[in-house]
């Protein structure tokens, strides 16, 4: 019996197209060669276009965490103090890996679902003038919401911090502009709207955060930022790359940059305005009050369980979405349109879905057939 097709409308890991997997399938290249440079130095160039920087972008064999916590360990020292802005549990995580290496961290905390504005980063910046960074999320992917890294910039750029952002859901999916914003330090992942599977992870670095690489006293070895900028420049890695990964991406960033990345934006804004229109018809709430592009989240009525529901689309449709997390659970359903899965079609088919179990467990909504 053949296994249907998944659809797959998670917040990462996103759905892998048809021309990366065929690049993941290549037979496999010995890294210290001019073969794999070749590739790799196209691949360093096209990472910049998308981070939308001139600026060296680090690529690590690691999940988005890796490069979270490589942010940290080379541009902080124990004990310099940081802003961690968080509502959701990614922003607590970058948060979490500042407090474990010894930094010490004022946190600025919302609700879920709530962004943190500029202005509470600007006084939290002049109460402590000697913090030596903010870190942030550009995307919170636990409960849709997007930061505004372009107004949470000017207020760094008035103060001796960085800025660091964690856009590992939100990169491709959201616009960030590094250089023009004038975005320090910017870490991305492989499996969200890069369109590959998880793996690895990307640092990119801009001048003000290089100037502090060589005073960071933490330690580091696999993540050594200095050892792999040197390295870069040779279009090499300090240690084994993961050789197919990196050709599935060279794959992706070409697919990227043929569509370009401005309409890569545009086309994840229609789909994601589209749907959660089509879920205010139907008489649901968005959660998020300062949503991405990247996903709708969506509340539940009363009474019907969101992990309910996913198991109905999953189990009857072959569609996949995810559940709320932590205290969340069960309580939202986070409807994801990232990268190749930002498609007219792909939209239609998770509402329908959707509809289908909804109605099924007691809530009636309709379905709309075509995007307008």
């Amino acid at each position: 019996m053949t296994a249907r097709k998944q659809l797959l409308l998670t917040p990462g890991p996103s759905a892998v197209p048809e021309r990366v997997l065929e690049a993941l399938k290549l037979p496999m290249i010995h890294h210290r060669t001019k073969d794999y440079q070749i590739v790799f130095e196209r691949v360093n160039e096209n990472l910049k276009k998308v981070f939308v920087t001139k600026e060296p972008v680090v690529t690590f064999a690691s999940s988005g965490t890796g490069a979270m916590e490589a942010s940290i360990v080379n541009l902080l020292s124990k004990g310099d103090k940081v802003i961690a802005c968080f509502s959701g549990k990614f922003g607590e995580r970058y948060r979490d890996i500042a407090q474990m290496h010894g930094l010490e961290v004022i946190s600025i905390e919302k609700p879920n679902g709530q962004a943190i504005g500029a202005q509470e980063v600007g006084e939290a910046l002049k109460k402590h003038p000697d913090a030596k960074a903010v870190l942030t999320t550009l995307l919170e992917t636990s409960t849709g919401v997007l930061h505004p890294i372009e107004q949470v910039s000017k207020m760094t750029r008035q103060s001796q911090a960085i800025l660091m952002v964690d856009a590992i859901s939100g990169l491709t999916c959201d616009p960030l502009k590094m250089d023009e914003w004038g975005v320090d330090a910017v870490v991305c992942g492989s499996q969200k709207g890069l369109m590959l599977p998880p793996g690895l992870s990307f640092l990119a670095v801009g001048p003000r955060a290089q100037n502090m690489i060589e005073t960071s006293t933490l330690p580091k070895y696999y993540f050594h930022l200095g050892a792999a900028l040197k390295a870069l420049k040779k279009n090499d890695t300090p240690y084994t790359p993961a050789v197919s990964l990196v050709r599935g991406l060279d794959a992706a960033l070409e697919m990227i940059s043929e569509e370009g990345l401005e309409a890569v934006w545009s086309r994840h804004q229609k789909i994601a305005d589209w749907t959660r229109q089509k879920i205010k018809d139907a008489g649901l709430k968005i959660f998020s009050q300062a949503p991405s592009n990247a996903l709708t989240v969506i509340e539940m009525p009363e009474k019907l369980k969101s992990g309910d529901v996913i198991q109905k689309m999953r189990d009857e449709r072959s569609v996949i979405m995810a559940d709320g997390q932590v205290e969340l659970k069960g309580k939202i359903i986070r409807f994801a349109h990232m990268g190749d899965t930002a498609r007219e079609a792909c939209a239609q088919e998770g509402l329908a879905a959707l509809a289908d179990a909804m109605s099924s467990l007691g809530f009636s909504m309709t379905a709309s057939s075509r995007i307008s």
